[in-house]
């Protein structure tokens, strides 16, 4: 069952923005970013924005007694990055269940073209048991009530999208059994 309280709009949801050039270590032989290269872009994006929420990883896991594993990663291709080229990552809160978040997120190119777009989907999880527990209210504050902006970059509104989503009641598979979130 999904707990309504939990479930912030699109409007009062954080976002979070980072930039981060496209390394020769990112590159294949033909100069076009490798698909694992997004999943470190992605993380590194997720880490600011619960930084910016006020639960650093660094603290969160011993403040929050849970751990907050990926259960899912979802990437859109839409156009190749290249070397050096400057990507912005902006990460945001797309839904929050009982126990699971979606992260939304979209890696724009300079001029603003989509490079890629997806989600990640990360449960809240008891660290003796392992077994899924509701999101906790600070952090689902944290996450739903953005205050102002404080990415350094300036940066553009973002581009509505439409998003894949599930349905009440829909599960999501990747843990110890299927269970709904």
């Amino acid at each position: 069952m999904q707990n309504e309280a939990a479930t912030p709009s699109s409007v009062n949801a954080r976002r979070h923005r980072v930039q981060e050039y496209v390394r020769w270590s990112d590159v294949d032989v033909s100069g076009i970013i490798r698909w694992d290269v997004y999943a470190r872009f992605i993380e590194m994006a997720e880490t600011e924005l619960f930084r910016a929420a006020g639960f650093p990883y660094a603290t969160l896991w011993d403040r929050l007694d849970i751990w907050l594993p990926r259960v899912q990663f979802h990437l859109d291709y839409r156009n190749p990055a290249r070397l050096d080229e400057l990507l912005d990552i902006e990460i945001w809160v797309g839904r929050i269940g009982r126990s699971s978040i979606r992260l939304e997120f979209a890696v724009k190119k300079p001029g603003g073209d989509m490079a890629a777009e997806g989600y990640l989907v990360i449960v809240s999880i008891d660290r003796k048991n392992a077994k899924s527990v509701e999101v906790p209210k600070a952090l689902l504050d944290a996450l739903t009530h953005a205050p102002p902006s404080s990415s350094p970059q300036p940066s553009p509104a973002p581009s509505p999208r439409p998003s894949p989503t599930r349905g009440e009641g829909e599960k999501v598979k990747g843990g110890e059994g299927d269970e709904e979130h």
